[in-house]
C-alpha cells in the first residue's frame, strides 16, 4: 500500500500555506519541504522544514527539488495559479504520488462556473492533472473545494463586514453556503495525505460551517454590534451579468472579480453549498456555533 512521508509544499508562507506546513508538522507522520523562489523567506519558515530554491519557470529546477517527494501541496496564490503548469511536469517527472494542486474555494467542478474566467486557470491545471495521471498511472491529484474562507479577517469581511457594521446583501441573505477556516483546510490535507484511494484523482467538498449572511449579521448582533448598520442589497444573477460586461471591455480589476466570487458561492445552486461533504472522512469537525460566535467576536474586536 502506497504511504505518504516526504511532503513538498508551494506557497508555505501564505495565509493558506502557514497553517498547512504547521499541521504537516504537528502530524508527526511527514517530513516536510518547502519550495520557494526566494530562499530568504526561509527565516519566515519553522526550523524543521527543509527549504529548496526553485525557478519557476524552469521544470528541470522544479523536478531537481521534487525528486524524493511522496507527495506535492500546492498553496499558491490567486493570481500565481498559472506558474503550477511546470510543477505539475515536474511532479509527475519526480515519480511524486499525490498533488494538490491550488484549486481552493468554490467547487469548479460545478459546470455553471466553468465559464467564468477568473476561474479558468485553476480548470486548466486540473485538467492537466487528469492527463498526466492517464500518462502515468501512479500520477494522482485532489483538489480541496472550501466555498469560502472563514476567519475573523478579510475572509469575514468579503462577507459581512461586522466590525465596520457593513454588508451587501446577495439574494436575500439566506442562501446556504459552506465556510471553511484555514485549520480545517489544514486538516484536509492530512486526510487526504492519510486516505490516498478513497480521494484519489476527485475533489473532496469541505467546510467548517454551513451559514448565511443573514445568520452572520444577527451573531454579530447578538454580541453586541447591534446600530449603525449600513446594508446594500444585491442580486447576484445581476452581479454575474456585470462582471461579464465589465470583464470583456478590460476591466479586471478586485471589484469584477469579487462579482464572480459572490455569483459562485452565495447563487443558489453554483457551488458555495455542498449537500455532501468529506468532513468525516478528513477528520473536519463541524463547527459549534459557540465556535462561530467567537470568530465573530474577535472580528468585531480587532
Amino acid at each position: 500500500m502506497t504511504t505518504i512521508k516526504n511532503v513538498a509544499v508551494v506557497g508555505a508562507t501564505g495565509k493558506i500555506g502557514r497553517p498547512i506546513v504547521e499541521r504537516l508538522l504537528t502530524s508527526k507522520l511527514f517530513n516536510v519541504t518547502v519550495l520557494t523562489r526566494d530562499d530568504s523567506r526561509k527565516r519566515d519558515l519553522p526550523a524543521d522544514v527543509t527549504v529548496k530554491q526553485v525557478d519557476y519557470n524552469s521544470i528541470d529546477s522544479l523536478q531537481s527539488a521534487l525528486e524524493g517527494q511522496d507527495a506535492l501541496v500546492s498553496a499558491m496564490a490567486f493570481e500565481a495559479i498559472h506558474e503550477q503548469k511546470n510543477l505539475v511536469d515536474a511532479a509527475v517527472n519526480a515519480g511524486v504520488k499525490r498533488m494538490i494542486p491550488s484549486e481552493y474555494g468554490n467547487d469548479l467542478m460545478n459546470p455553471k462556473l466553468a465559464a467564468f474566467p477568473i476561474y479558468q486557470p485553476k480548470i486548466a491545471i486540473r485538467q492537466q492533472c487528469e492527463k498526466r495521471v492517464t500518462e502515468n498511472p501512479s500520477f494522482s491529484w485532489t483538489t480541496i473545494h472550501n466555498a469560502s474562507f472563514l476567519g475573523p479577517d478579510w475572509t469575514l469581511d468579503f462577507i459581512v463586514d461586522v466590525k465596520n457594521r457593513t454588508a451587501d446583501i446577495k439574494d436575500g441573505g439566506d442562501v446556504l453556503f459552506c465556510a471553511t477556516t484555514y485549520d480545517d483546510i489544514a486538516q484536509a490535507v492530512i486526510g487526504i495525505l492519510t486516505h490516498l484511494e478513497e480521494t484519489a484523482n476527485r475533489p473532496v467538498r469541505i467546510s467548517s460551517v454551513n451559514t448565511t449572511q443573514n445568520e452572520l449579521i444577527a451573531i454579530a448582533k447578538e454580541l453586541g454590534a447591534t446600530d449603525g448598520w449600513n446594508l446594500t442589497y444585491s442580486e447576484t444573477e445581476n452581479l454575474e451579468s456585470e462582471a461579464f460586461r465589465r470583464w470583456a471591455a478590460g476591466d479586471h480589476s478586485e471589484e469584477v472579480i469579487a462579482m464572480f466570487i459572490n455569483r459562485a458561492f452565495i447563487g443558489k445552486g453554483w457551488g458555495g453549498y455542498f449537500p455532501v461533504r468529506d468532513n468525516e472522512l478528513l477528520g473536519i469537525k463541524d463547527m459549534e456555533r459557540d465556535e462561530l460566535k467567537s470568530i465573530i467576536k474577535a472580528a468585531i474586536d480587532r
